[in-house]
């Protein structure tokens, strides 16, 4: 698989450069209106008009709710499997919670074959281990609201990855926000533990935070329907009870969405205010894999949900449910955009042409620069004053602006043999990968992260979707 990813990393855009150069030597020209303008109106509703809206609605930040006496109570879920060498950050985090022992319990939901449960255990937490090994964390999930949840129950579930650190104020937040707002599923700010690794880390960390305080707020603000993001979510026990039978995908958080949304008409509460901290991929190969992963997923919930989501969207003239069949359709709007370069280095070259209002002037220029502000500003804005960066303000601006670029670069060197990959294994039904995890136990986000841890208009990149499509 490393080779495969070489290959069309590296390969096919020199084939498919050459192919165009000898049909520029035979003076071939080429009217592509047919397929240039579909494609155009593809990436652009699906993917990018909708993202640079809700950029507009996250102004200013939200704020958090008002402190509410502690009262509902939560049981913490970890789904592990072979973590021994990061279970202790969410064990260690969940416990220290500041909020009283005795409305919450931890649990670790254990299907691996490694020390994790025994870590977990003596660490205080509770383990639930699953009845075969590598069930995968829906599967997983779903034996342990069996086994844990009841008829009636009136507590709310967290769900956290296990490589987590969890914000101390975070079961406090979701009070407040149960409280204030009556949520009944929310997603909190999914924000980066290691950012400062390496290059990779620092722009999966400019995008991670910059979809979280502009994509998440703005969806929120605009529609009151955040997205549940795989880790750092809360939802009443019973709704999970009753629905997470219904999961098919191995991306079970945006599923959940459309279930919640199309059975209860429920939208997804945003809590920035509780944090948790996600440890992400060190490597290029390892984030192409990832990503493969999501995008099975993703497509697998488009082919279920899609037009049910927009058929009752519009039936019951609900613009969360029109928007998130949208957000289904993201897959394949991000496929076309990485497939459109041939397209457009044809137009450079002169093999192929258009007509129309994007061939010249003012509306071409337009999306052009809509284009470069998606791919390269948008992560500056939505990480500008970042308080982790270390240094002055100078030395901040240039580190956004630096791993701005870096988001720019990992956007083209992951996004595209990700996808192409998903394409051709998208029938798959397993959880695919699971990705490694290095950090130490009990590893904590420090301010400053930048030390590392001793051990044309349709061409838009997918840079910031690592944060919105986890």
């Amino acid at each position: 698989m490393p080779r495969m990813a070489a290959v069309l990393i590296f390969g096919v855009p020199v084939l498919i450069g050459g192919l165009l150069l000898a049909l520029r030597l035979y003076g071939v020209l080429l009217n592509i209106d047919w397929i240039y303008y579909p494609t155009f109106a593809l990436v652009y509703a699906v993917w990018v008009l909708p993202i640079l809206g809700f950029m507009l609605f996250s102004f200013p930040a939200l704020r958090p709710n008002p402190h509410a006496e502690p009262k509902r109570r939560f049981i913490c879920m970890v789904p592990a499997y072979n973590e021994e060498m990061v279970i202790g950050n969410p064990v260690k985090s969940l416990l220290a919670q500041e909020y009283p022992k005795d409305l919450f319990e931890v649990w670790v939901i254990f299907d691996g074959t490694d020390g994790t449960a025994d870590i977990a255990r003596s660490m205080g937490a509770n383990v639930l281990v699953t009845p075969t090994d590598g069930f995968g964390k829906h599967r997983a999930l779903d034996y342990a609201f069996k086994q844990l949840l009841r008829d009636g129950d009136d507590r709310y579930v967290t769900v956290f990855d296990a490589d987590n650190v969890v914000g101390a104020n975070f079961l406090q937040a979701m009070n407040n926000a149960i409280e204030a707002k009556g949520f009944r599923c929310m997603q909190s700010f999914h924000d980066v533990l290691n950012g400062g690794d390496n290059w990779v880390t620092k722009a999966l960390w400019c995008s991670c935070v910059s979809s979280s305080r502009m994509y998440l707020t703005g969806r929120m603000r605009g529609l009151s329907n955040a997205l549940i993001c795989g880790t750092g979510w809360c939802c009443e026990a019973g709704l999970l009870r009753r629905y997470w039978p219904l999961i098919k995908t191995q991306t079970e958080d945006i599923e959940l969405n459309g279930i919640l949304a199309l059975e209860e008409g429920i939208h997804v509460g945003y809590v920035p205010e509780a944090h948790i901290y996600d440890e992400k991929p060190l490597t290029v190969w390892v984030s192409i894999r990832q990503r493969m992963r999501w995008m099975c997923g993703h497509a697998r919930v488009a082919y279920y949900y899609f037009a049910r989501c927009l058929w009752e969207g519009l039936r019951r003239r609900d613009l969360a449910l029109i928007e998130l069949a949208s957000f289904y359709l993201v897959p394949f709007a991000l496929l076309t955009s990485f497939l459109t370069w041939p397209l457009l280095a044809g137009i450079m070259l002169g093999t192929f042409k258009i007509t129309g209002p994007l061939a010249a002037g003012p509306i071409e220029h337009g999306f052009e620069a809509i284009a470069i502000f998606f791919v390269f500003g948008y992560q500056v804005v939505g990480f500008w004053g970042e308080k982790r960066l270390p240094g002055g303000a100078f030395m901040r601006a240039c580190r956004v602006l630096a791993y701005s670029l870096y988001t720019l670069v990992f956007a083209l060197l992951a996004w595209p043999p990700a996808l192409v990959w998903a394409l051709f294994s998208v029938a798959r039904a397993d959880w695919l990968f699971h990705t490694p995890h290095v950090s130490g136990d009990a590893k904590q986000p420090v301010p400053a992260l930048h030390v590392a841890h001793a051990r044309h208009p349709v061409t838009v990149s997918g840079s910031i979707s690592e944060g919105v499509l986890s």
